[in-house]
């Protein structure tokens, strides 16, 4: 399918009857500084920043067996963590959601407050961790502090919300996610504990269940096998369970299924995984292309790329919210890709995340670039 088809049949899709849906999210929440790395300080008031990873890496081993100084320039505050920017984005596009996670105990801390609103819940069950993003035009280095989230257990949880609360949330929500499972120890237990205490008592039929592991590179391969066969655990009780990945985790997640097998397509990482797990669907997403494979179909849409963003932080969860928000509109599949991959493209060239009016005209705008 052409992309201007696919431009097209998105902004009828949009133009169309939203169906209002409410979401319940967690559970994760950081507070996120944004930073450029400089090259050359040019005067108090200007600089050159360091513009790739691979010359900022080159700096660093300049510095090797000797010193080394480097500035940093602050660029942003803001709310931060897959669970809080995924749901940001749902919110934007009107979904009501309810939030639980490290947004703060005794008072939920500022940078979370566009989560709050009068017909919703926001629930802090830790203390917000802290993430330092340095980026670059071809990629960002995130840097993170996680004793709160290290510290975040089922119990836990349930000192704050009682488990009728969490039933009654799940009962209200069509989407449900429980995002970063990486920088939560314990998200295996609290997935086990969901599914043995509070799912069997919910009708979850039509329920959208969302995942995104979030790099899991640094955790033990025992664990994310784990939590891939609570994923299917999710499938099996009924939910239409859903797997986020970018590229790069795709190619991680088949090397541990497929004994060590690399590929270099989201055709086939998409399709392994979705064959390993046996859930609704994969989806997949680089930065100029994105595909899923959804009950055994496979589909990909390539959005607008940007060589220069003005953010990445967050890209990817902006990129889930949008294809979720679809999803639950029951929109067609490479539809689904497509809004993902333009609220992910408007959210890098404007440093906010996007309404579904600024979609529309975004939409537009990009479908003549595209046809120029």
């Amino acid at each position: 399918m052409k992309n201007d088809t696919l431009y097209d049949r998105l902004e009828n899709c949009l133009a169309g009857s939203i169906v209002p849906k409410r979401a319940f999210v967690g559970l994760d929440g950081f507070i996120d500084e944004i930073f450029s790395v400089v090259d050359k300080r040019l005067d108090a008031d200007h600089y050159s920043r360091i513009e790739t990873i691979e010359a900022y890496g080159k700096r660093i081993l300049e510095g090797s067996g000797l010193s080394l100084n480097l500035e940093i320039v602050s660029l942003a505050q803001k709310i931060g963590g897959n669970g809080p920017i995924y749901a940001s984005g749902l919110k934007k596009f009107g979904v009501r959601t309810d939030y639980i996670g490290a947004v703060g105990t005794d008072q939920i801390h500022p940078v979370f407050s566009e989560l709050i609103s009068e017909d919703t819940s926001i629930i802090g069950v830790a203390e917000p961790a802290h993430t330092d993003a340095y980026e670059f035009y071809d990629g960002k280095i995130i840097v993170s502090q996680l004793e709160s989230l290290n510290a975040l257990t089922w119990e836990k949880i349930l000192d704050i919300l009682p488990k009728e609360k969490f039933i009654y949330l799940m009962e209200q929500a069509d989407i449900f996610s429980l995002n970063n499972w990486t920088m939560i120890p314990d998200m295996n237990r609290i997935w086990e504990h969901m599914l043995d205490e509070i799912v069997p008592t919910m009708d979850v039929h039509c329920k959208i269940a969302f995942f995104d592991l979030a790099d899991p590179r640094k955790r033990p391969d025992r664990d994310i096998l784990e939590a891939l066969e609570l994923i299917k655990r999710f499938s099996l009780c009924g939910f239409r369970t859903m797997l986020g990945l970018n590229f790069k985790e795709s190619q991680q997640i088949v090397s541990l299924i497929r004994n060590g097998e690399s590929v270099d397509s989201l055709e086939k990482s998409a399709h392994y995984i979705a064959d390993y797990l046996g859930v609704e669907c994969v989806v997949v997403h680089r930065t100029d292309l994105a595909a899923s494979v959804q009950n055994g179909r496979y589909a990909e849409a390539a959005g607008p790329y940007c060589k220069t963003p003005k953010i990445k932080t967050g890209c990817g969860d902006i990129f889930n919210s949008g294809f979720v928000f679809a999803q639950a509109q029951r929109w067609p599949q490479d539809v689904c890709i497509m809004m993902g991959a333009m609220a992910s493209g408007y959210y890098v060239r404007n440093a906010r995340t996007a309404t579904l009016e600024d979609i529309v005209a975004y939409c537009n705008e990009s479908k003549k670039e595209f046809l120029q």
